[in-house]
Formats: structure tokens, C-alpha cells, sequence
């Protein structure tokens, strides 16, 4: 009965691991955490007499590493026509740490991109812990929790930094398109978006995480008595 459910709660904290790693790098990576909707209907264009089939997006949106222009403001193509990469140059990713704006920001992108890489690898490690349960006869359950808890730490002081950053000069995206009521904690004409959710939600999922890792590390060392 021990082995069964030691198998079952360790692969379930094994999935756990890898969802909150995948949620966390699809937060990062995405712009939607401060998000302003302001979505035009279709309309007809005069120069071509045909009605756009799709809503025009205007949706802008700042987020931890990249952001989002709305096409009210991106340069309109003369001919509507649209290359593959249009949203890769709406929605650019800052390529270099000197691009992400405020000090705050800089810091909680390194901050959550070393979250993100070291939840990588403890997922790793928590995959052949199912075949392994020790890494120099220390329990890897025990291992690879303390260095989850680790990560919530630094994933969730960059996710407050990142919101504090909103009072500072250089954060130029959330005073542009969210208002004048814009400041620290007050999203003015946005709201947070469905990235900065996920981002909250796999922070929370590591503490999820290392609950069941310290449950498999009891039901290990009740097997290993067994």
C-alpha cells in the first residue's frame, strides 16, 4: 500500500513540477501581464470597397520581457497585406537585458528567468527520482523541494518588483497606454492579464509542489522501513 501510493504521489509531483515549469516560462516569455482592451469592430476599407473580415486588435500590453503595440499606433501596410512575422514586430521581445525598461524590471527579468532555468532542472531531477530516489544518499524529495522553494521566493519577489517598477519614470509602456490614473498597484484604464495570472498561478503551483514532495519523501522513508 506504502509503494502504490508512494509511486502515485511522486508521479503527480513529478506533472506538477512540469506544468509550473512550462506556466512560468509562458509567463515570461508572453507580453499580456498589464493588458489595455480596446478591440475596433471590422469596418469597410475604402480603397479596396471590401469589409475586413477580423476585429482590428488594438490591444497593447507590457509585460515582463517583451511588450505589445496596438495597431492603432503600428505603421498600417498601404497594400493589407500581412507578413508571417507581423506579430513577432508588434510584440517584440527585449533581446538584450539593457532593453527591459526601469531597474526593477531588468532586475525581476533575471530574477524570473533564473527561477524559470532552475525549475527546469529540478523537474529533470524530479523525473528520475521516480527511478532514483536518492542523490548521494541524500533523498532527492528532499533536494529538489528546498530548491523549489527557492525559486518561489525569487519568482515571486520578481513579480513584485516588476509591479513596483510601474512608479518609475523609465516604465513608459503602462503610462502610455493604461491612463493617467496608472501608478503603483493601480492598473488605470488596464488590467492584469491572463499572463500575469499564469505567472501567479505556477508561482502558487511551487508551493502545491513542494507539498507533494514532502509527501513522497515521508511515504519514501515509510517504504525503505517497510
Amino acid at each position: 500500500m506504502t509503494t502504490h501510493a508512494y509511486k502515485v504521489t511522486a508521479g503527480f509531483w513529478c506533472t506538477l513540477s512540469f506544468f509550473v515549469v512550462a506556466g512560468s516560462t509562458i509567463a515570461f516569455m508572453m507580453p499580456f501581464w498589464l493588458v489595455n482592451n480596446n478591440s475596433k469592430p471590422n469596418y469597410m476599407e475604402p480603397d479596396l470597397m471590401v469589409t475586413l473580415n477580423e476585429t482590428t486588435d488594438a490591444q497593447a500590453a507590457c509585460g515582463i520581457m517583451s511588450f505589445c503595440l496596438p495597431y492603432t499606433k503600428f505603421p498600417t501596410n498601404p497594400e493589407w497585406t500581412f507578413s508571417d512575422n507581423l506579430y513577432i514586430t508588434r510584440c517584440p521581445v527585449y533581446d538584450k537585458i539593457e532593453k527591459v525598461p526601469t531597474m526593477f524590471g531588468k532586475v525581476a527579468a533575471i530574477m524570473f528567468a533564473a527561477g524559470c532555468i532552475i525549475l527546469f532542472v529540478a523537474w529533470i531531477f524530479s523525473a528520475i527520482s521516480l527511478c532514483y530516489g536518492f542523490i548521494c544518499n541524500v533523498s532527492t524529495f528532499l533536494l529538489i523541494s528546498i530548491i523549489q522553494i527557492f525559486c518561489l521566493v525569487i519568482n515571486g519577489i520578481a513579480i513584485l518588483l516588476w509591479t513596483l517598477s510601474w512608479d518609475q519614470a523609465d516604465f513608459t509602456c503602462g503610462k502610455q497606454f493604461c491612463g493617467g490614473d496608472f501608478k503603483q498597484f493601480n492598473t488605470g484604464n488596464c488590467e492584469m492579464g491572463w499572463a500575469f495570472m499564469l505567472g501567479l498561478a505556477s508561482t502558487g503551483g511551487i508551493l502545491v509542489a513542494v507539498l507533494f514532495g514532502c509527501i513522497s519523501l515521508t511515504l519514501q522513508r515509510s517504504k525503505s522501513y517497510d
